[in-house]
């Protein structure tokens, strides 16, 4: 029997760390390479993952296709794997390939997204995958000569990923993510589902679409949160020349809060440009969801404009996970970002 096939849409940090831990169990890792720059270019060579031109190949090939990209990329990408599953000779092509599941046709495609987007989106999203007949006409001269085609039969899971990408231990085992999906699953559950929740650390935590996404924006809202209005303090505090008191003091009496507040400063740099987006869909969350009539767009739209003014009016912006070069203390952080006025770009 052939290796379940995951294809991983894109391979960033995250999308690289989820290929290479699939990879140590024993699953084939596929990716899309167009449009992607030479540096995702280099990390899927390095990684060893197999690339394809197109998605059409990828969903061909693909039993499970996990969607981890920028939430503003988040619906154009779907709408990309969703086009190509309508294409008429798709589910053809797919039934040359064994099932993986052991059914006398191939089973389902599941598409797992997995983007920091609010549960409005993920509606709008598993729309795309309903799964629909279309009919080709095969002679124009002929208008009663038509043959209907079914496009690729596909289970829509929202979700989100909370925490870290994962790494390898020392040790060879691994520390994952919390991987939250919801969603209808097939019943029974396919072996190759369980086995693939097993290695990615999945919780499907609900039947209704939405509800996934919910709970990773309601999370990264206390997270990401955080650390937005520690740029804003240690920021302030740095133009006034009493970082170091601040620090001191959060050291003193609330250590707990230092300990989060200098991770998440440190940290978000190469990240900043993401989380913009994301924090507009943690306001449309609480305004939606919650029931916040506006106060949660007011007030995570004026967190979305800190994580702006870091991406594009410092020099932070230029960061990347694995190369960093500057931000890597809470000193440093809080000067730059203090001195933004100041930057040219470039």
């Amino acid at each position: 029997m052939r290796a379940t096939t995951v294809g991983i849409i894109s391979i960033g940090d995250m999308g690289l760390g989820i290929a290479k831990l699939l990879q140590s169990h024993g699953f084939r890792v596929v990716t899309v390479t167009q449009g992607r720059s030479e540096h995702t270019l280099t990390r899927i060579r390095a990684a060893a993952i197999e690339a394809f031109p197109s998605d059409h190949e990828l969903v061909v090939q693909a039993d499970y296709i996990l969607s981890i990209v920028p939430p503003r990329n988040a619906f154009v990408t779907a709408e990309r794997v969703a086009e190509a599953c309508r294409q008429p000779e798709t589910q053809s092509q797919r039934e040359l390939l064994e099932d993986v599941n052991g059914q006398p046709g191939r089973s389902p495609l599941y598409f797992l997204e997995l983007n920091a987007t609010p549960a409005r989106s993920a509606e709008e999203t598993a729309a795309l995958f309903q799964t629909q007949t279309q009919t080709q006409t095969q002679d124009q001269d002929q208008d009663q000569d038509q043959t209907p085609r079914r496009s690729v039969p596909n289970i829509f899971l929202d979700g989100g990923i909370i925490g870290a990408p994962p790494t390898q231990r020392p040790d060879g085992s691994w520390k994952k993510p919390s991987v939250v999906v919801s969603g209808t699953v097939e019943n029974p559950t396919p072996a190759t589902f369980t086995e693939l929740a097993r290695a990615l650390n999945v919780k499907v935590v609900s039947e209704r679409i939405g509800a996934a996404s919910t709970l990773k924006l309601t999370f990264a809202a206390l997270t990401k949160g955080l650390t937005a209005l520690s740029i804003l303090s240690f920021s302030t505090a740095e133009r006034e020349a009493v970082l170091p008191e601040l620090l001191a003091h959060l050291d003193e009496y609330s250590p707990a809060t230092a300990g989060l507040a200098r991770s998440g400063v440190v940290g978000m740099s190469p990240k900043a440009y993401r989380w913009e987006e994301e924090m507009r869909g943690i306001g449309e969350t609480l305004d939606r969801e919650g029931g916040w009539d506006g106060v949660g767009e007011r007030v995570y739209g004026g967190i979305a404009e800190i994580y702006r003014t870091v991406a594009e009016e410092t020099i932070l912006g230029q960061e990347r996970v694995g190369q960093r070069e500057r931000g890597t203390s809470v000193e440093d952080a809080a000067q730059i970002i203090a001195g933004r006025k100041d930057y040219k770009g470039g």
